[in-house]
């Protein structure tokens, strides 16, 4: 009750503000503008502005206004927008996660492990450093297919590159935006308070800084049935921009970033299903016991401990562009830094199904640093050009965790199983050159070459405590007696070291049939270094290094505008050949900890067709809409995790056909205000979340579905309106895992995830 009435009197209190600041801004609106153009979509896929129909390479884009409509407020929200985009990372994952483009991807919980789409924010690589939250962006690009000669090591898939918003000159401008939902009320499976806001300061005529930050508290999805209280997660999020216009030729963009994320419990893995044996029996008596009902939507589970995952990131980044007659020169520098623990995690979380388990706290560290030099001409030159060098260090540290298991003996407690856990050091340094030119070999036709030849190095250093685990002896001097005797650690420590010299590159052909059509075609060849594979904490199995994966994508596409420009469209077709994969194997094991693997498949293949429909397609009606087919498999006699033939079937975590569709109609109701409503739905079809061929790894084909209705001001200085996300309470898991929760049982683990549950809840927004 007390949690209940928190969270009302923050509801009412952020509608009285939100409302006030929109009282203001319509006391002080600000003189009418010239209307914008926004039929004219301009990204900078080629690090370069361009118009998205002049790009040769299959694109989705999604504008600030499409992402605040959806609610997109993460990473893991992105799937929505984009048909080709699959995303795996679950709330408060510091490293690792991932997604994939075109049924490529790697998923990964390490920090060893990097994705293979890469996520790019204000042109600086984010690496293996999650970024937590969303806010204040302009707009989001999906990249698909490799896209290394520019953007180099981890985008054999593709891309996601994000564009915040940049500070305006000569002008002085706030805003508050806020999403409110609770547990319980209109039907909202979990509680959610998003609350935004930024101020854009004019410094002088050449001069701006624009200040944003968010805080995102949220309760569930988990809920611990013991207590009856669901998990509590807050991340809080804040950056600062400082644009500077020194003269006509030099510009000084600055940005620093901070966030920190602080969870009690974990979005984390419940009880799907039950299996049919004596040990699941066990399982099954234990939930029971607790009042949990195994299933599609169980999101409880049972325990005395609780879970804390915390971490702390801090970024900073200074781009320098200086325009010469004919080139433009470009310095971009970047640190970022992460700090996490004290964090603990307890797969079980089933007290009376191995209490005697305890687990230790552990620390990390991750500092990533890059640079990047770029030389490029101006856009619409004969030969269009970009050339640069790039340096990359990524380090990354963890301290030892402890697994313990602590069983009564003869003559008191004693721990049989006492690993002191290991501590892992990585560092990967990567230097490259790169280039990519255009050819206007006539006013139709254009020819594409790039290359990026690209030095990594990897290396690991791993230090295994050793165990102190305890054993019964018997003691026959000066009398007969029991004792207990532990281990004596015996401290191992081992390293490793790959060195990679690789070449990508790309060509293509690019024809304007007339000023509304344009086709393309493209081949590519990626790279993706090398990964460490590591154990779970409580493993004592020394990491190894897996090979780098290598994708040849051929693609073939053409962009359409229609309806005087306003509508645009999008048909692609796609052949990828991966070489050494880099896939993920997920094990339970009996000592309480999920061992994830990287390892190499051999060969994958990937191809398909997908279209798309983006605009304003009547008066008032903006429609946003793609899907995709992608045939996406194993290599033939590839053999599963469950010692099955799964060759030629569809990859992990990557449906065979996938629908994004959108749009919102506005209409004005009088002189002072528009009515507005809004719709999305997302269908997929099964989905596989192991390799293995067991029916229970899979979820059925679904839909997912949500919308807005609501009222702005006719000058959009404020909005109010009802969202709902996942209507239909669809349970599509982030992740699901055979033999849970031990390695032995049979039963299947899953992760839930926001996406997960239906939310219901009011957003209001104001401008000044």
């Amino acid at each position: 009750m007390i949690r209940r009435n928190a969270i009302t009197g923050l509801m009412a209190t952020v509608s009285f503000a939100t409302l006030s600041a929109a009282a203001f801004a319509q006391d002080t609106a600000a003189p009418a503008t010239a209307p914008v153009d926004d039929s004219v979509v301009v990204v900078t896929a080629q690090k370069r502005e361009q118009k998205l129909q002049d790009v040769p390479v299959a694109i989705t884009v999604a504008s600030g206004k499409q992402l605040e409509r959806l609610q997109v407020n993460s990473i893991a929200d992105l799937q929505r927008i984009a048909p080709a985009l699959e995303m795996q990372q679950a709330s408060g994952q510091s490293v690792g996660g991932g997604g994939q483009v075109r049924g490529i991807g790697t998923q990964s919980f390490q920090s060893g492990a990097t994705g293979s789409v890469a996520v790019v924010i204000d042109q600086v690589s984010q690496g293996n450093i999650n970024t937590p939250d969303l806010f204040d962006v302009a707009r989001i690009e999906v990249l698909k297919g490799p896209q290394g000669t520019l953007f180099g090591l981890t985008t054999s898939a593709g891309v996601i590159n994000i564009v915040t918003n940049k500070p305006e000159l000569g002008r002085f401008s706030g805003r508050v935006r806020a999403e409110l939902s609770d547990f319980g009320t209109m039907g909202s499976e979990y509680g959610q308070q998003v609350v935004q806001g930024l101020v854009n300061i004019p410094l002088g005529e050449t001069a701006a800084l624009r200040v944003s930050a968010s805080r995102n508290d949220r309760q569930g999805v988990n809920r611990n049935a013991l207590t009856g209280k669901l998990d509590d997660h807050r991340t809080d999020s804040a950056r600062a921009r400082l644009l500077w216009q020194v003269n006509d030729r030099l510009t000084l963009n600055l940005i620093g970033e901070y966030a920190k994320v602080d969870d009690d419990g974990l979005d984390f893995f419940t009880i799907q299903k039950v299996a049919n044996n004596a040990q699941s029996g066990q399982i099954g008596a234990v939930l029971a016991a607790c009042g949990i009902t195994a299933g599609d939507g169980n999101r409880d589970y049972c325990s005395n401990t609780g879970i804390h995952n915390n971490f702390e990131t801090k970024a900073v980044s200074a781009q320098v562009d200086y325009e010469f007659d004919n080139l433009t020169f470009t310095s971009i520098t970047s640190s970022r830094k992460q700090d996490v623990g004290p964090n603990n995690l307890n797969i079980f979380r089933l007290d009376d199904y191995h209490p005697e388990l305890q687990i230790g706290d552990q620390y990390g560290k991750e500092d990533l640093f890059t640079q990047e030099f770029r030389i490029a001409s101006p856009t619409g030159a004969a030969l269009e050009y970009t050339v640069g060098a790039f340096y990359s260090n990524y380090k990354s540290s963890r301290t030892p965790q402890r697994f313990s298991v602590i069983v009564p003996g003869p003559i008191g407690p004693f721990r049989p199983v006492d690993n002191l856990g290991s501590a892992i050091d990585i560092e990967d340094e990567s230097y490259a050159v790169f280039g990519q030119a255009t050819w206007r070999v006539s006013d139709k036709l254009r020819l594409i070459a790039g290359a990026r030849l690209n030095h990594e190095t990897l290396s690991v250093d791993y230090v295994d405590m050793g165990s102190q685990s305890q054993h019964v002896v018997p003691v026959f001097v000066p009398n007969f007696h029991l004792t207990y005797v532990a281990d004596t650690p015996v401290i191992t420590r081992k390293s490793a070291e790959k060195s990679i010299d690789n070449v990508s590159v790309k060509l293509g052909a690019q024809y304007t049939f007339d000023s509304a059509n344009m086709g393309y075609v493209t081949v590519s060849r990626g790279y993706k270094g090398p990964q460490i594979a590591q154990g779970a904490a409580s493993d004592p199995t020394p990491p190894t290094i897996i090979r780098p994966e290598l994708p040849t994508a051929f693609e073939a596409g053409i962009k359409s505008t229609l309806m005087g420009g306003r509508v645009f469209t999008d048909l692609n077709a796609f052949y990828i050949d991966m070489k050494d994969y880099q896939g993920q194997v997920c094990v339970a094991v009996s000592t309480g900890g999920l061992n994830c693997t990287p390892t190499n498949i051999p060969q994958v293949i990937s191809k398909g067709v997908e279209a798309s429909i983006s605009g304003r397609v009547v008066d008032g009606l903006n429609v946003n809409a793609g899907v995709i087919y992608n045939s996406a498999t194993y290599p033939d006699g590839f053999i599963g995790g469950d010692g099955s033939n799964i060759g030629g079937t569809q990859l992990a975590l990557a449906p065979k056909w996938k629908l994004n569709i959108g749009g919102e109609y506005s209409h004005t109701l009088n002189s002072a205000l528009d009515g507005f409503i809004s719709f999305d739905a997302t269908f997929k079809s099964k989905i596989r979340y192991d390799a293995a061929s067991s029916p229970d790894v899979f979820y059925h084909a679904h839909w997912i579905t949500g919308g807005r209705i609501g009222i702005r001001s006719v000058s959009s200085n404020w909005t109010l309106s009802l969202y709902g996300r996942n209507l239909g309470n669809e349970h599509e898991p982030v992740l699901r895992i055979r033999n849970f929760p031990d390695g032995s049982t049979g039963s299947i683990g899953q992760m839930l995830s926001p996406q997960s549950f239906r939310q219901v809840g009011i957003s209001l927004d104001a401008r000044f």
